[in-house]
């Protein structure tokens, strides 16, 4: 199976490629990639296989055919609560292997680790790289966007237009995420965001606020679950509400 990786700008039909440094080691040093040698590299959705005409200091080649596309599904948003050691690592690499489409990394009230600018920027990249390796591992045809952290306050603005779910353990009557999502008449084009808390859950006022903005407040189930769990679970839920998990799309080629 030939090995996929991202393009860092527009794709041509034969010539260099653009790829990473990273990549362009990977593909000369650890593949040991030749010419004639296949490789496929996604853009904007789409996934394109390419014959490999030169390796160098940059990998050249000509475009063989579109063998896929980033499935019509839709978007979830994951807000996840700052975690302690490599929790958020963790939920980083699943959530990217079911299909989530954006991360927002959050600080809450409970939440124990707490960032300075510099640190949420250096974390930041760092989740984007697990999302990278977990996005070519899970033969995505995208890799999710995932934002730098920002407050729990912030949550509203940068999910505007979206369905947002507050994932609350102390609403015992709360719809579950699928009743949420069928009791709508429709889902819009910004998609679903759903919300998940830190170690020691939320505040009341911080679900009060959510809400009040126009979130809906939702239960994961009967039993209490860490928030590295309860990320990955909520999303699945989302995605599966959605059509989007456990249906596979049809490969598409040109």
């Amino acid at each position: 199976m030939a090995r996929r990786f991202f393009a860092t700008g527009s794709l041509p039909t034969s010539g260099a490629l653009p790829l990473t440094d990273g990549d362009v080691h990977h593909i000369r040093t650890v593949l040991r990639a030749q010419p004639g040698d296949t490789i496929e590299i996604a853009s904007a959705g789409d996934v394109w296989r390419y014959e490999v005409t030169s390796v160098g200091e940059q990998v050249s080649g000509t475009r063989v055919a579109r063998i896929a596309s980033r499935p019509a599904v839709t978007r979830v948003t994951l807000a996840q609560a700052l975690a302690k050691g490599d929790k958020v690592d963790t939920v980083v690499r699943q959530v990217t292997e079911l299909g989530v489409a954006r991360i927002v990394p959050f600080a809450g009230a409970r939440s124990i680790v707490r960032l300075d600018a510099h640190k949420s920027a250096a974390r930041a990249e760092r989740w984007r790289r697990i999302a990278e390796s977990a996005a070519k591992q899970a033969r995505r045809a995208d890799v999710p966007e995932v934002a730098e952290p920002v407050t729990l306050l912030d949550l509203p603005s940068l999910l505007v237009g979206s369905v947002v779910l507050v994932c609350a353990e102390d609403a015992p009557d709360a719809p579950g995420i699928s009743q949420a999502l069928s009791a709508l008449a429709d889902v819009p084009e910004a998609g679903v965001a759903v919300i998940v808390g830190p170690e020691g859950g939320f505040e009341p006022e911080e679900v009060a606020a959510l809400t009040d903005a126009g979130a809906i407040a939702v239960t994961l189930g009967p039993t209490i679950l860490r928030t590295e769990t309860a990320g990955v679970v909520a999303v699945a839920l989302a995605l599966a509400a959605c059509g989007g998990l456990g249906n596979a799309p049809e490969p598409r080629g040109d």
